[in-house]
């Protein structure tokens, strides 16, 4: 759905944002959007900012534990330094602090790029830093270094995806560069996955990391052909919102302090649970520990702020009927503490709920399901690639290094191709719908390779792909999983290509960075607490069973997919009769 013209909005309309709607009849032609993204200094820009944002992530969640594992680091280990990660599920807990546009010190580079400045050169040094440790020594050391670099890179994240939002000319420029940011993500995965791994066979661990470093440097040029951001939105929202609106400050600071003691409590459970594991880590089960006490933690965390915001927006509404006051000249003076951390913190999350009111449940499922089939069992791709029992594969390092790092990361980058041309051609929606079938059914796909691959084998018979990968030297059990390993990735390329776009229609330009940091946090949830529960299926009943099930997960996200569709259709018939 195209987003509205630019004016004065209320809190009932679906889209906030400033971008500019192109009608159907001037929408421009594939050829002229191509010409955008080849001439376009900001799109160039925005690939190296993708770049900048996807190696930092890779280093840590991947080529980091490579290393720990040549180094023969105890896997019980590798896992608890991986919680690291745990800054990109949670970055929406401090976005609010880097939702002002004001550019310290006065400088006259704007406020997305000063702080995508600052947070890269930070990211630079820490890689640096970790390029000079000895593991297995000093693990404590890394693991310190690896949760400034995660919690740094979490918030470059942020900063980049408010000035891709807030840059976009129209929504046509906002797809656009979502799709190439996309490429520069994968493009990073791709040098610091496998690039990484083939230079540290030669080279060594360390000069590798000081390479890695040194890309991550050159990557600042992006932020350098950057455009400032403007420091004002022209987006009004509605004065019931502003300022708490016509809350009072017992409403205010309750739902606030609320909100921060859950936040507190979560924080308190995980860092407890990391030093008692550190210490004695067969006592400590990470598995256990996420299986039993992550649901909790993601109450704390994501849902009691839905909860909280949404019993606000209903509080907000009655007292306004109550009052009889105008919403758009409400104020509330002497503002305190709790009433700046209130407009930091829930305001944003009010604006959403307002503006979306019940549709907001179905995009909240939508987000939950859609990414979970390839999240959830991406923690088992190696165990069932490398593994010899569960139907697991068998197959060696150099193998599955070619299947998956080479191969995988190029058919990845082709499915993001494929979403980007077909989101500039048939618009986001039906390209989000498709990449839910794709990511689910691809599953299909690796139950099969785990029940003997007689459908891989049917179909590399019947298209002679399999005379193919023998002429170039390839046995039919390589071909069998880099052909499964392509059409997944495809799937997977286009379904990010989708989800990123939609994602970024949904946020209001005004709360950019925090909207779009938790909307993006609640694609991995289910991914990541629903890993425990996968892993006892595989072990209970093997692989074929578990792919099987996330491809009925995946069917959840279609469904969903399918309703929001239809939801926005008739949204925009509605906005068009208007």
């Amino acid at each position: 759905m195209a987003a509205p013209m630019v004016r004065k909005t209320n809190m009932n309309e679906n889209n906030m944002s400033e971008t500019k709607a192109v009608p159907d009849n001037k929408k421009p032609s594939l050829r002229s959007s191509l010409k955008t993204v080849f001439t376009d200094r900001q799109a160039f820009a925005m690939f190296i900012l993708g770049l900048a944002s996807g190696l930092p992530y890779v280093i840590i969640a991947g080529t980091l534990n490579a290393w720990f594992t040549d180094v023969n680091v105890k896997m019980s280990t590798i896992g608890l330094l991986s919680w690291v990660t745990l800054a990109y599920v949670f970055k929406f807990m401090w976005a609010a602090a880097l939702q002002s546009r004001r550019t310290p010190f006065k400088l006259n580079i704007g406020p997305r790029r000063f702080w995508m400045f600052v947070f890269h050169a930070l990211i630079t040094i820490g890689l640096i830093a970790i390029a000079f440790s000895d593991p297995p020594n000093g693990l404590k050391k890394i693991a310190l270094l690896g949760v400034g670099i995660a919690c740094l890179s979490a918030s470059f994240d942020m900063v980049q995806a408010a000035w891709k939002i807030e840059s976009a000319r129209d929504a046509l420029h906002l797809d656009i560069l979502c799709v190439i940011e996309q490429f520069g993500y994968r493009i990073a995965s791709f040098l610091g996955g496998a690039g990484a791994l083939i230079l540290a066979d030669h080279i060594g661990w360390q000069p590798t990391f000081l390479a890695v470093a040194v890309l991550m440097g050159f990557a600042g040029i992006g932020i350098v052909l950057a455009a400032p951001t403007p420091q004002k939105i022209n987006v009004e929202t509605t004065g019931v919102l502003k300022q708490g609106g016509n809350l009072s400050p017992a409403w205010r600071n309750t739902a606030t302090l609320v909100v921060l003691a859950g936040w507190a409590t979560s924080f308190y459970m995980i860092g407890k649970f990391m030093m008692l594991a550190l210490d004695d880590p067969k006592a400590h089960s990470s598995r256990t520990f996420i299986r039993e006490q992550g649901p909790v933690i993601i109450g704390l965390t994501v849902i009691l702020l839905g909860v909280v915001s949404a019993i606000l927006v209903q509080q907000n509404e009655r007292a306004a009927r109550l009052a009889q006051t105008d919403k758009n000249t409400t104020k509330v003076e002497n503002a305190g503490v709790l009433l700046v951390l209130y407009q930091a913190i829930l305001e944003p999350m009010v604006e959403l709920i307002s503006r979306l009111r019940w549709a907001s449940l179905l995009i909240v499922a939508l987000i939950l399901s859609y990414r979970f089939t390839d999240l959830i069992w991406g923690g088992f791709a190696y165990p069932f690639y490398l593994g010899q029992n569960f139907g697991a594969l068998g197959h060696t390092l150099s193998e599955v290094g070619v299947a998956s790092k080479m191969f995988g990361v190029l058919f990845t980058i082709l499915g993001i191709a494929i979403g980007g041309l077909s989101i500039l051609k048939f618009g986001r929606m039906p390209v989000l719908f498709v990449g839910a079938v794709l990511a689910a059914v691809t599953n299909l796909l690796f139950a099969d390779l785990a029940q003997g691959a007689y459908f891989t084998d049917a179909v590399l018979g019947f298209t002679q792909l399999d005379h193919v990968f023998n002429f170039f030297g390839q046995e039919i059990r390589m071909a069998r999983l880099i052909t499964v390993i392509a059409a997944e990735n495809i799937a997977v390329g286009v379904a990010s290509a989708a989800s990123v776009a939609y994602l970024s229609s949904i946020v209001n330009k005004e709360y950019a960075v925090v909207q779009y940091a938790l909307l993006v946090s609640l694609t991995f949830l289910l991914g990541v607490l629903g890993r425990g529960a996968i892993g006892e299926i595989i072990e209970e009943d093997g692989f074929a069973r578990a792919f099987i099930l996330c491809a009925w997960m995946g069917g959840v996200a279609v469904v969903f997919a399918a309703l929001e569709w239809i939801r926005q259709a008739r949204l925009a018939k509605r906005t068009i009769s208007n």
